[in-house]
């Protein structure tokens, strides 16, 4: 007999940890493989997480209502040793939590010669203290309010915000709160976005361009078709839909655009999978993905984009739709903003900002006329992209938008269809 870890799953690249909401077995229970053990939830989606092996249920570290962070064992099974998974030897974790476990130099098993809480610390804590170049002895230092004097995430960032001290030996100055000032600690979820959001700025070296794009062409698109297309394809004809299906063109001509950074490696994606922002809430967003976005036509993009901006907001998305994104859009002109500058989400190397659509002079075949007109804002990672090759993809990307055609679009199907029934 033998023991097979349970580990907590990664929920998209922007959630660090999530809560047990139940268990499906009970201590003593028999599994089948890729029987559903338990179920976990972020504020983003819910996971129901399956068994890795067949055997019995030995253990549950995690209780309902605990937190766990992503790459956490949570429980063990005993299975027989023909049933193990080749895999099985010790948890899965991604590339950057075994490089943040091996720095540390931490085991998976409390030891005696282990500093009490310390042996077990997360991938996600390990990653925050490096990004904080906090030591070990430091480390140490911290009381653990987690289960066993396990120090959390909430703990680390209690001690760099109230404890360390800036680097001229002087505690850092105290945020001044009036009496009436109102005060509460960030969500989880808020923490984990900007602990991503820091890590991207860090990590990336961010250059943003803007092109003006003439839409004028697009909005008298929409304005004749969508209602006779959201009778066919049960659908919205949205813009976000059509500058995501116009950038998924471009990408396979510029594929260092549709790459991620791994070390000192650069990794080009096979696949164009196109994430794109959503707001669920306040304080909360998500980035659902549409999956080889370039082999679908317009209709098909519409819809697709449609059921996943649903199911974002009613807080249905699985797993496997908030992963894997290659290339990232964020429409906050929604909100009324003419331009912005995205932060790149981490690895990718290149984000593409939508502003608001407005009216404007301009001159169009030396005549000044009223045209639509949109600001594109590309943030692109310079390590990996040069300024050159950013104008570059910006304008390709601006003069598909403003050649879109009804038939590029898939619209002329529709006259057809209302010349045949007329």
């Amino acid at each position: 007999m033998n023991r097979v870890a349970i580990v907590m799953p990664q929920m998209g690249q922007s959630v660090a940890e999530g809560t047990i909401i139940r268990w499906d077995k009970a201590v003593g229970d028999g599994i089948d493989l890729d029987e559903v053990v338990l179920e976990v939830e972020t504020d983003k989606t819910s996971v129901e997480v399956e068994s890795p092996a067949s055997g019995v249920l030995v253990s549950c570290l995690k209780e309902e209502g605990e937190l766990a962070a992503a790459g956490e064992v949570i429980g063990y099974l005993e299975v027989e040793i023909d049933d193990m998974p080749a895999d099985s030897a010790k948890p899965h974790v991604d590339a950057q939590d075994q490089i943040t476990v091996t720095a540390y130099d931490f085991n998976t098993s409390q030891n005696a010669d282990s500093p009490p809480g310390h042996a077990s610390l997360s991938p996600s804590v390990c990653r925050l203290a490096l990004e904080n170049d906090v030591t070990l002895p430091e480390l140490e230092q911290i009381d653990g309010t987690g289960r066993n004097g396990r120090v959390t995430k909430r703990d680390l960032r209690l001690y760099l915000a109230n404890q360390r001290k800036s680097s001229n030996g002087r505690r850092a100055k105290p945020v001044y709160i009036a009496d009436h000032d109102q005060t509460a600690p960030m969500s989880s979820l808020r923490q984990t976005i900007a602990d991503h959001m820091v890590q991207s700025i860090r990590t990336s070296a961010h250059v943003t361009m803007v092109h003006e794009v003439d839409l004028t062409e697009v909005v008298a698109l929409r304005g004749r078709y969508k209602e006779a297309f959201h009778a066919q394809f049960g659908c919205r004809l949205s813009y976000t839909a059509a500058i995501c299906y116009a950038v998924s063109r471009v990408l396979p001509d510029f594929p260092d655009f549709n790459a991620s950074v791994s070390g000192t490696d650069i990794v080009w994606h096979q696949h164009i999978n196109m994430g794109f922002a959503v707001a669920v809430s306040k304080h909360s967003l998500v980035v659902p993905v549409i999956h080889d976005i370039n082999q679908l036509d317009f209709p098909a993009v519409c819809k697709r984009l449609g059921t996943l901006m649903d199911q974002a907001r009613e807080g249905k998305l699985k797993h496997e739709d908030i992963e894997n994104s290659t290339f990232t859009m964020s429409n906050f002109g929604a909100y009324g903003s003419l331009m912005g500058t995205p932060i790149i989400n981490q690895p990718e190397v290149g984000i593409l900002g939508m502003g608001a659509i407005f009216k404007a002079p301009v001159v169009h075949d030396d005549e000044i006329v009223i045209r639509h007109r949109m600001y594109l804002s590309l943030s692109f990672d310079h390590r990996v992209i040069d300024g050159a090759l950013g104008g570059q993809f910006l304008k390709a990307t601006q003069d598909t938008i403003e050649s879109l055609d009804a038939t590029a679009l898939s619209l002329d199907q529709l006259d057809s269809a209302e010349r045949f029934q007329s």
